[in-house]
């Protein structure tokens, strides 16, 4: 997948703010209406203790207070114990339904980490 009109098309999506994590939970619902194609969807975690993980995936709905369930190919690889993690994964918005959330669980012990997921994804009418 490549992400094309990374210029004035390119918008930077708050999938889940950086914010210590110490427990399991969700983002908030965010609308991709507006946007088309592939999105890049950048995860940025510090270590967060020792035996602490994050598993980390992207889920979607027809409605923001529907059910969510899991995207296809929308799961980061969960971070080992004690180990800051930067990775990315590419997900088509096209095929998305029209809301994602990011599910985050916490696994491991006590402890917290900073944890951020962006998507940088094309605006259908730039």
């Amino acid at each position: 997948m490549t992400i094309h009109n990374l210029g004035s098309k390119t918008t930077i999506l708050g999938l889940l703010r950086n914010d210590v994590v110490s427990a399991t939970g969700t983002g908030s619902a965010i609308d991709l209406q507006g946007y088309e194609g592939d999105m890049a969807v950048l995860l940025d975690a510090e270590a967060g203790g020792a035996g602490i993980t994050y598993a980390v995936k992207l889920t979607e709905s027809d409605t923001s207070g529907g059910s969510y369930t899991d995207v296809t190919g929308g799961a980061f690889t969960t971070t080992s114990a004690n180990t800051a993690s930067l990775q990315k994964i590419y997900v088509n918005v096209t095929n998305l339904k029209r809301f994602v959330k990011v599910s985050i669980t916490v696994a491991g012990g006590t402890g917290a980490g900073a944890v951020a997921v962006l998507g940088l994804a094309s605006a259908k009418y730039g």
